[in-house]
């Protein structure tokens, strides 16, 4: 596309192919949404947009209870890409609507008598598709695009954690541009992206853009999501996007960047990590002691927004961006290439790597994935230095020479906080355990486990034809309708003139993110496990 006019009609047929794809594309004076194969409409003007497969609903279909009910409307609304407003929800009846204004879409879901049963009684027509194609002005200039995989969605919506990481990455092709991605962690701590998109520049409208975007994708509840937790560099417009489109979330910093930023501004890698309230107030203290520059610094870069001792969110042990390093390797890649190629390469990035941990994850015989495994133990390992003091039958004082610590196996919760930050039992929660004949390995979130890990990659990216299959100018519409036939031209945001680079730029030329030492015993940042001075 960056080289050449592209005829709406071409990119119409691209996702056409993508059978579990839901693709965006918009610029200024068009709002274009292409749909899967499985949907395409037979109105030339029309497209639609499911995010995944769509879900049969009918009068007369039963439910066995209203909670099976409402998750099914709740997939419904992802898999045909519209918002759900419940108007009733009780014990006897569900009402909800499409909360586009004029849609006439309407389900009325009603108890039967005298069994535990739940039935659609009425169902109003269809909701409408948010897919239409607007053109105003000469121009029609590329705007921005936006993809994603109903596999992705999947996974993280049944079985990753509740952990988001979104970035965003310089274009320095023949146009320039931004490339936004929000990905999340799957149970081994590889990177697993969600969805993707490229816009003519980074602003806070299309940061706002992207985000609701994304919010469609996970659900249009978010309030039901109050455990989500939304790791970034918190640029401007993305944090008023995040509070727009996700304000139950928690939004914290990627704490290599916070790291990097105190490196940056007073010569000194030794940032403040500490797991408790106490601990991290003290070290504040000497810190102000020695100098009165950090207090503006903490002023910019609030200690709720990142230290382990504050942060409400959940991160398991996860506190920097990966998504940053695959980001600036997709650039580095990609930067010759035009925006649909571009994609591709992440699109066929993504099945290898789903095929790949498939293949891998069928080959565990654990209980948990390998990473998690090693954590656990280590945990057990240093559990047998403890003393162990029952004082009912959840709730253990763990005994050693330099602190006591109390563990309540019910909550999962340990006054040292590892488990709850790291979501598997640590050493004190081990020695728990171990003492009253548990299995520790089956007290760490199910996130972590190798069943989880194998229903991440279930679903299946589909093939794509070669581009000669591909459905020309006037395709697939009724008569090839001229409305159909709308160009998309090249963005504006061009290279500036001069004679152009024939190498790859380097690697230090695009600011890639220096390595911060991480420890592999406390996995926090800024020393080593050799340095490690927190006890277990």
């Amino acid at each position: 596309m960056a080289h050449q006019p592209i005829s709406m009609v071409d990119i119409h047929s691209l996702p056409l192919v993508y059978t579990d794809c839901s693709v965006t594309l918009d610029h200024p004076d068009h709002s274009v949404t292409l749909a899967s194969a499985d949907h395409a409409t037979d109105q030339p003007n029309n497209l639609v947009t499911p995010a995944l497969t769509s879900i049969p609903l009918a009068v007369g279909q039963e439910f066995p209870d209203v909670e099976t009910c409402r998750r099914t409307l709740k997939d419904a609304a992802i898999a045909l890409h519209f918002d759900l407003r419940i108007v009733k929800s009780d014990r006897s009846r569900f009402i909800a609507k499409c909360s586009k204004e004029g849609c006439p879409w309407r389900i009325h879901v009603a108890k039967c008598p005298g069994v535990p049963t739940f039935s659609i009684r009425t169902l109003q027509d269809k909701p409408r598709k948010h897919s239409s194609v607007f053109a105003i002005g000469p121009d029609n200039c590329f705007h921005r695009l936006f993809v994603s995989f109903r596999a992705s969605i999947y996974g993280f919506i049944n079985v990753c954690r509740p952990l988001l990481e979104i970035d965003r990455v310089d274009l320095k092709g023949k146009y320039l541009g931004s490339l936004f991605c929000a990905a999340a962690v799957d149970a081994d701590d590889s990177l697993f992206p969600l969805a993707a998109a490229v816009v003519d520049s980074e602003t806070d409208e299309n940061w706002m853009w992207f985000m609701s975007e994304l919010r469609k994708l996970l659900g249009v509840n978010t309030e039901n999501m109050p455990r989500l937790t939304i790791l970034s560099k918190r640029h401007r417009g993305l944090v008023e996007a995040v509070e727009t489109h996700f304000p139950s979330s928690f939004h914290g910093f990627c704490l290599r960047y916070v790291s990097e930023n105190f490196r940056d501004t007073f010569k000194n890698t030794k940032l403040v990590y500490a797991l408790t309230v106490a601990e991290f107030e003290s070290k504040i203290s000497e810190m102000v002691e020695i100098s009165q520059d950090v207090i503006p610094w903490f002023q910019s870069f609030p200690p709720q927004l990142w230290a382990v001792a504050y942060f409400e969110g959940v991160r398991y042990g996860h506190f920097t961006l990966g998504i940053t390093e695959q980001l600036y390797s997709w650039a580095h890649e990609c930067h010759e290439l035009p925006i649909v190629q571009m994609m591709e390469h992440i699109r066929q990035q993504l099945v290898s790597w789903f095929d790949q941990r498939r293949n891998v994850g069928m080959r565990w015989a654990s209980v948990l994935v390998p990473s998690a495994e090693k954590r656990v133990l280590e945990a057990v390992a240093d559990a047998h230095c403890y003393q162990v003091l029952r004082a009912n039958e959840v709730e253990f004082e763990i005994v050693s020479t330099e602190r006591t610590n109390i563990v309540d196996i019910r909550t999962c919760v340990c006054s040292c906080r590892r488990w709850q930050i790291y979501g598997v039992p640590c050493a004190h929660a081990a020695a728990a355990l171990i003492s009253c004949g548990h299995n520790v390995q089956l007290f760490a979130e199910p996130c972590f486990t190798v069943t989880s890990y194998r229903e991440t990659y279930s679903q299946a990216i589909n093939p794509i034809p070669s581009r000669n299959f591909w459905k020309g100018p006037g395709e697939g519409t009724d008569g090839g309708g001229a409305k159909a036939d709308i160009t998309i031209r090249p963005p504006k945001t061009r290279r500036p003139p001069g004679r152009p680079k024939k190498k790859v730029p380097r690697a230090e030329s695009t600011k890639r993110p220096k390595r911060v030492v991480q420890c592999g015993r406390c996995h926090l940042l800024g020393h080593s496990q050799k340095k490690c001075t927190l006890s277990v």
